[in-house]
């Protein structure tokens, strides 16, 4: 491990994080969701120089979540706020961290959200049994799955590992490195900045190439032997060679 860096990234995360309690009782929530996002950035160098393991670092990125989701609950933002508590929660449930205290916090967020209209005992089944633990994958299961999942589904239905269309791979321990790369907060967020290296990033959606008709065993036939006499059939040339000599036979009679 390397002190330096335990300390320096550390203590500037505590900076931040102090920094943004003392912005939230001001109610300068923009300032506070930037401190925030550093707080974030320095936990990612500090899981970067230390190679943590990919679920450690989500561990440590959820701390500052519990305040994002704060600010959005103050701002009356619940579903937001909602996605941003689940992913603390889920990152500890899966660290089998301590959870009773986030569970409760987690309840609350929930009424707020549903109004309890949903059964807040089968959120959680459902937010336990979802197979990954970064933010992305929370944020659309708590945002756009779990709204529209039919009442009776259960927690072991396959459409749980379906919560997320493009999954994000998780690296191996020690494989790479978590990317410390930034960019500027938004003034109007409307929720977390939450950066990934490329390694993270989902793969490229494939679909199968289209099926055309084969048209290479249809033969056309171009050849004039179709019963045709200058593009007309037979039979048409027969009915008026008959038609032509009866009108010349009575021609000739009404001349004689």
């Amino acid at each position: 491990m390397k002190i330096g860096d335990f300390e320096g990234y550390l203590g500037e995360a505590a900076e931040q994080k102090h920094l943004a309690k003392q912005a939230i009782k001001e109610e300068r929530f923009d300032d506070a969701w930037r401190y925030l996002h550093e707080q974030k950035m320095y936990y990612q160098k500090h899981a970067n120089a230390n190679n943590w393991e990919y679920l450690d670092f989500l561990v440590l990125d959820s701390v500052a979540h519990e305040d994002m989701a704060n600010i959005l609950r103050i701002e009356g933002k619940h579903g937001n706020a909602l996605s941003n508590i689940s992913y603390t929660y889920k990152t500890a449930y899966t660290a089998n961290r301590p959870v009773i205290t986030l569970e409760k916090k987690l309840k609350a967020y929930y009424n707020r959200a549903y109004k309890q209209d949903k059964p807040f005992k089968r959120f959680l089944s459902l937010l336990k049994a979802l197979p990954n633990s970064d933010f992305e994958s929370v944020k659309m299961f708590v945002e756009k799955f779990y709204p529209l999942a039919p009442d009776d589904i259960e927690e072991s239905t396959p459409q749980v590992d379906r919560v997320i269309e493009n999954k994000v791979t998780q690296p191996k321990k020690n494989d790479t490195k978590y990317s410390n790369a930034t960019r500027k907060p938004e003034s109007n967020y409307q929720g977390v900045i939450h950066t990934r290296s490329k390694e993270m990033e989902p793969s490229e959606t494939k679909y199968p190439e289209p099926t055309y008709l084969k048209t290479n065993t249809i033969i056309q036939n171009t050849s004039g032997s179709d019963g045709k006499i200058l593009g007309y059939p037979t039979s048409d040339w027969v009915i008026c060679l008959v038609v032509g000599i009866i009108i010349l036979v009575i021609f000739i009679w009404i001349i004689g």
